[in-house]
């Protein structure tokens, strides 16, 4: 006797199939609990097998790297980013946006920064350097932007740092430092996030530490890059 045949597996199902089988669906990421934002610093260059090569950076020795004032000052203390749910469609529909609430940037700031001792600076933090010269670096910092987004199937981070240095004879001079981030998305949990927020993070303080160690040289601080849209 010939069987029945099978059904076929519909459309809805298929479609109710992919949300469970895509990274991100899963709905991992908790509005509720803050991100813990602490800071980890990536391993260095040479302990990168995979990465592409990146000059070593080190600052002059004994460079004191005096940061009398840091500063939570971005336009949204609430928030850090936000995780969308996508249907897996042709165009990517999206079906729900949930966000990420912040913990304490400010000490997560302080702990990047402190983190320039990997570069050979002595970073001092709440005192100012008694007088601006050679071999020591003044710098007031702020956070201007600390965000983190899900692109696909990818994790993207983008962190701003605006520092102000004290030049010698009482100068002022400002420079905006932009770190992006990029990581690979498995389950849109909460540190996940935080692990994008730190490779951007990582890359505006790197940037900021270049200036830093030519001003330690004497040299006079680098030309800005060119603005970036905020």
């Amino acid at each position: 006797m010939k069987q029945p045949s099978q059904p076929r597996i519909g459309l809805a199902a298929a479609v109710l199939f992919a949300l469970c089988a895509v990274p991100g669906l899963a709905q991992a990421v908790t509005e509720s609990e803050p991100l813990d934002m602490v800071y980890q610093q990536a391993p260095e260059p040479e302990q990168r097998p995979n990465g592409p090569p990146v000059e070593t950076l080190r600052a002059p020795q004994g460079c004191k790297l005096y940061l009398p004032a840091i500063e939570d000052a971005r336009n949204n203390q609430v928030y850090a980013g936000n995780l969308t749910l996508m249907m897996p469609t042709l165009h990517a529909t999206p079906r729900a946006v949930e966000s990420l609430r912040s913990g304490d940037a400010g000490m997560w700031t302080r702990n990047a920064l402190l983190s320039t001792q990997r570069y050979g600076f002595q970073p001092t933090i709440g005192a100012p350097a008694a007088a601006a010269g050679a071999g020591q670096v003044s710098a007031v910092v702020a956070l201007r932007l600390a965000h983190a987004w899900s692109a696909g199937l990818n994790l993207v981070s983008h962190v701003v740092l605006k520092v102000s240095y004290r030049l010698p004879g009482g100068e002022v001079a400002t420079r905006l430092y932009h770190g992006m981030g990029t990581r690979t998305n498995w389950a849109s949990g909460n540190g996940e996030f935080m692990s994008v927020l730190n490779l951007g993070m990582e890359e505006a303080v790197r940037s900021m530490a270049t200036d830093a160690a030519a001003l330690c040289e004497g040299k006079p601080l680098p030309a800005p890059a060119p603005a970036v849209a905020q």
